[in-house]
């Protein structure tokens, strides 16, 4: 048998369980899509926001800026997230895109997620780090591995960020600092990463109905710090339908431009959008080069399993925390997400061809 298998984004699994849905728009169109079925259809923004100082080491509460801003849409047992840089300049705002929610609140957010991606944002979730936290504790924290060391220290803001390499059990406090990192090569874009790396764990331990009464306490205790046009019954009625839902969570495509701005890059966002919320996974295999990593046991049994496809993989023996499918390419990565029941992760990074990550989690 085939193995099967939340910053904010603890949002992106929690909002799945009310169900999201919008279809992409042309940027001159002003009309809402047509809901169908019996659950709600929309499409949410998602987003967290951080820490206000009034001084050193004095703060003030949640701040004005999200620092973490998803689209997200649900269709049918799918759910797919478009992560937005926060240094993406908006037209609207007139500058970066985080400064929407302080300059027109919730409203402001939403149309200018919708200028940047072209795709209805109906309703919207802006969470706090302290609500986030709650969350990922409530599924029992997450596992991360790192390849070197990550450390800084922010002592005004009194952030003290210091993991060792290797594989890590975080917290929700550890999990928030883990995702707010972004002081290496790739910035925002390895932040970003990170994140849809913890909004994919948190999403399957959400499946597991063992964790659906501290997930419940958790959303009562956090609803009032939250900002958003839902109701938490919508939510949790829904909470049986989380599990078996599959995601897949991307970045927006931009390009640098002026300054420390990013701007959307426009033609390869049409190529994206259509490629990431298109229909179905192809029925035969995409041509590109597949690579396997994780545990030698598990990557016996998936060179067996994808012979059986006709398909051909490179191997790679490594300690795998966490299990998923990572492709820059939709397509293809939609295609093995689908033979092997993972979520599917498209990095920001140079990525060649698809590669596979097998991990323990498989065999529990």
């Amino acid at each position: 048998m085939r193995p099967r298998l939340f910053f904010l984004l603890l949002a992106l699994a929690l909002f799945a369980l009310g169900g999201v849905l919008s279809w992409p728009r042309a940027p001159s169109e002003e009309v809402r899509p047509v809901r169908l079925g019996p659950l709600p259809e929309m499409g949410v923004v998602v987003a967290a926001r951080d820490i206000e100082y009034c001084g050193y080491h004095t703060p003030c509460g949640p701040g004005s800026r999200t620092d973490t801003i998803f689209y997200l849409r649900l269709e049918g047992g799918e759910v797919k997230g478009v992560a937005i840089p926060r240094d993406l300049f908006s037209p609207l705002v007139g500058g970066k895109i985080n400064a929407a929610y302080g300059r027109g609140g919730p409203e402001l957010l939403k149309r200018a997620v919708e200028e940047a991606t072209g795709l209805v944002a109906e309703r919207h979730l802006v969470l706090t780090l302290k609500s986030v936290a709650r969350v990922v504790d409530a599924v029992g924290g997450v596992e991360v591995y790192l390849e070197k060391p990550m450390r800084y220290t922010d002592r005004a803001a009194k952030l003290f960020i210091d993991f060792p390499a290797g594989p890590l059990h975080l917290s929700g406090e550890e999990a928030v600092k883990y995702m707010r990192f972004r002081h290496d090569a790739l910035g925002d874009y390895a932040r970003l990463d990170r994140i849809k790396e913890v909004v994919g764990q948190v999403m399957k331990r959400a499946q597991d109905p063992r964790t659906w009464p501290a997930l419940t306490q958790a959303l009562r205790e956090a609803w009032g710090e939250l900002d958003t046009d839902l109701t938490l019954e919508e939510l949790l009625v829904h909470l049986p339908a989380v599990r078996g839902l599959r995601l897949t969570l991307a970045t927006l495509p931009t390009r640098e431009g002026p300054g420390t701005f990013l701007y959307v890059d426009e033609e390869a966002k049409g190529r994206f959008l259509s490629a990431f919320f298109g229909g179905a996974p192809s029925s035969s295999p995409p041509r590109v080069a597949v690579r396997l990593r994780g545990e030698p046991e598990l990557l016996a049994w998936a060179r067996l399993f994808l012979a059986q496809e006709g398909i051909g993989a490179e191997e790679e023996a490594a300690h795998v925390v966490k299990s998923a499918v990572y492709a820059q390419d939709p397509e293809a990565g939609a295609y093995f997400a689908d033979l092997f029941h993972l979520p599917l992760l498209a990095p920001h990074r140079p990525l060649e061809g698809v590669v596979v990550e097998l991990g323990r989690d498989l065999l529990q």
